[in-house]
């Protein structure tokens, strides 16, 4: 009898630990679960200006960027989480320009383009990925 008490109260007690204002994840049409929905305003205005920008950034970020050749895709929106480790929360949300970036050698002849990722908010770079796809990434024009 004292180990049901016991049992009961040890049950009792977890389960007030337990928060009860935990956000719920919402569900909408075109979006998958857990996706919050926001409007296109909330990413931001869409660089204008943004193949000189890239060509500046690289020009300082790789070697003999300033003589690449560059090929360009249209800006798209896309957002950002934090790792699970850090809350799995939003990061960064704007704007996503996919370019590839082909740099001289050191005798003069192109390398292989490499694919970069180059996230804007407004005008003004934030960050660049090198490939692809990033797990955390997540781009809502497709």
């Amino acid at each position: 009898m004292k180990n049901i008490l016991g049992i009961i109260a040890v049950v009792g007690l977890m389960s007030g630990c337990v928060p009860t204002g935990t956000p719920k994840p919402t569900i909408g049409l075109g979006t998958g679960i857990g996706i919050p929905q926001t409007t296109a305003s909330a990413y931001g205005l869409k660089p204008n200006r943004y193949q000189s920008a890239i060509k500046n950034y690289f020009s300082t970020k790789l070697a003999r960027g300033e003589s690449g050749q560059y090929k360009f895709g249209e800006p798209k929106r896309a957002y950002k989480q934090k790792g699970f480790a850090y809350g799995g929360e939003l990061d960064w949300k704007g704007w996503l320009v996919e370019t590839s970036v082909a740099t001289t050698s050191r005798t003069g002849r192109y390398l292989t383009p490499k694919p970069y990722m180059v996230l804007f908010k407004g005008e003004q770079i934030v960050e660049h990925i090198l490939g692809n796809s990033h797990k955390l990434l997540t781009k809502v024009d497709k």
